[in-house]
């Protein structure tokens, strides 16, 4: 009998709002790109009938570089801009599927989102508001911004929820696996994924290069999180694109063939708290965090629910991948970097 997979808080899943950190009493706000008539200022990147500016792209650049304690270059802006670039596309897209679908969002939703922008940070949401004044950001444009994003999240609960389903068998298959790795090692793990896109050839069509400038942000982070392994959830939940990321880019407990050969791989060598160098998949690069080990008994075996909450899950995320490969494919993407 299959089984409706239920995902609490399935809108914080999707909720990918504008990040606002405290350091140092210095507020970064972080924010989707909106449309400027053509011409009126270098233009990045058009998406369908929008355009994302170079200001849109430096703003973001600075901001994450700010929020991850990244330190901040000329070298740094040169390897994030083609992800950071990628991310604001996505934004665009998501924001555009929305409004097709005339999903509306209300005032409730907005002040949640406020509040889940706060929590995550560990900021009052009149704080945050203040913050926000005084920084010389409009409410009601902050208010826009994060419609949009819970938009997007209403629209994965309408078109893509309904369609998960977890079977009794799926869960018996499941926990059958875990029982012949029985003895075997387990980790708990997070992880950032950096994706290569199929639209995410370069002016000049060249992959290569694109696979390059990725590769040489994964390092980048990787180096840094080595020397701050606590900034792992912060960083996580600014590039990773992959199940989890809002959750710092928690995984939880895997075992061998659960994960992809080359991640198995990397995580027998891998020291307990540790940081992974970047990891070449064919989809991309990853960039493990290794939190704990165990030996897989009895006892350690998860019970049904949560093995029907996991693929669900994992089911759930890559049904929203393909969506949106499928409006990326169906989009109009010019990059003019």
């Amino acid at each position: 009998m299959k089984t409706k997979y239920s995902l609490p808080n399935i809108m914080s899943g999707f909720l990918r709002l504008c990040i606002a950190v405290f350091m140092g009493g210095v507020m970064a706000l972080s924010c989707l790109p909106t449309a400027v008539a053509a011409g009126s200022e270098s233009i990045a990147a058009v998406v369908n009938q929008s355009v994302i500016t170079k200001s849109d792209l430096n703003a973001r650049i600075d901001l994450i570089a700010l929020s991850t304690g990244l330190p901040p270059s000329a070298e740094l802006k040169a390897k994030l801009a083609p992800q950071v670039l990628d991310m604001l596309i996505d934004e665009q897209i998501k924001s555009q599927e929305s409004k097709k679908y005339k999903i509306t969002v209300d005032d409730k939703d907005v002040e949640n989102g406020f509040a889940m922008i706060a929590q995550q940070n560990n900021i009052p949401v009149a704080t945050f508001k203040q913050g926000l004044a005084q920084r010389g950001i409009n409410i009601a444009t902050m208010k826009s911004q994060i419609a949009a994003q819970i938009g997007w999240g209403k629209l994965i609960q309408k078109k893509i929820r309904p369609r998960v389903e977890v079977s009794e068998a799926d869960i018996d298959s499941e926990l059958g696996i875990m029982k012949l790795n029985l003895g075997h090692d387990q980790y708990k793990i997070a992880q950032i994924f950096l994706p290569l896109m199929d639209k995410s050839l370069d002016k000049s069509g060249n992959l290569s290069k694109y696979r390059g400038d990725i590769k040489g942000l994964a390092d980048k982070l990787s180096l840094q999180l080595q020397q701050t392994p606590d900034a792992f959830p912060k960083v996580a939940r600014q590039f990773s694109q992959s199940a989890g990321a809002e959750q710092g880019g928690m995984v939880g407990w895997v075992y061998e063939g659960d994960i992809p050969a080359e991640l198995n791989a990397a995580l027998t060598k891998m020291a307990v708290k540790s940081i992974s160098a970047p990891i070449e998949t064919q989809g991309g690069y990853y960039i493990l965090y290794l939190i704990d080990k165990r030996k897989i008994t009895t006892e350690s075996l998860p019970k049904r629910e949560e093995v029907m909450q996991r693929i669900g899950t994992q089911r759930l995320d890559r049904a929203q991948r393909k969506y949106m490969q499928d409006l990326m494919a169906q989009s109009f993407i010019e990059k003019r970097l």
